[in-house]
């Protein structure tokens, strides 16, 4: 497998600020770093650590991908896009032929969730938010294929870059990658399971 699996997260206390009405400060930092740990493991079951990257301002995370064996990248800015471009330029420099960027606040992933990705058949494969706007991971074969277009209706900007690279997409759809915690009643939802 020549696949690499990509994470760009925000320090811990900076994350899920939509949540501060419902939850406190500490709260949302514990949060933030049960569903890391929560991705990480699940990638660490199908990746092996030297196809791990972090991109991060958090010294903490980068110490914990680091003593797992994978690669923590300080990152060089404060935007998602540009942390993952900054994930993908390095993953690409160490012969990634696949690329896999997974969003960290997915608490119900599961193993067979990111399988369904990695297995799509098409060249691009999004999985897609609960309320199909949005995206929540993204594998591009090969690497770099595309932009990333993460962001508000990131779910039609990947499916319209994919199309400008003529490439097919195919859209995924499992509950595990599309329940995100974004907001109280997300997180509400995720508490009724």
């Amino acid at each position: 497998m020549d696949g690499h699996l990509l994470l760009a997260v925000r320090p811990p206390e900076e994350g899920k600020s939509r949540l501060a009405t419902t939850i406190d400060a500490d709260q949302r930092s514990a949060l933030n770093y049960n569903m890391f740990r929560h991705v990480l493991k699940i990638g660490r079951e199908l990746f092996p650590p030297e196809r791990i990257i972090l991109v991060s301002r958090s010294a903490a995370l980068r110490g914990e991908v680091a003593a797992l064996g994978g690669h923590a990248l300080e990152e060089s800015g404060d935007d998602l896009n540009a942390a993952l471009e900054q994930g993908a330029r390095f993953a690409i420099g160490h012969g990634a032929g696949s690329l896999l960027s997974l969003s960290t606040d997915l608490p119900a992933l599961t193993m067979d969730d990111v399988r369904a990705l990695l297995d799509a058949p098409a060249p691009i494969a999004i999985a897609t938010d609960r309320l199909r706007t949005g995206t929540n991971a993204l594998r591009m074969r090969p690497a770099g294929a595309i932009p990333f277009r993460y962001g508000m209706d990131s779910l039609a900007a990947h499916l319209a870059a994919a199309a400008a690279a003529k490439l097919e997409a195919a859209v995924v759809e499992r509950p595990g990658l599309a329940d995100d915690i974004d907001t109280p009643a997300d997180l509400a939802a995720w508490h009724r399971r």
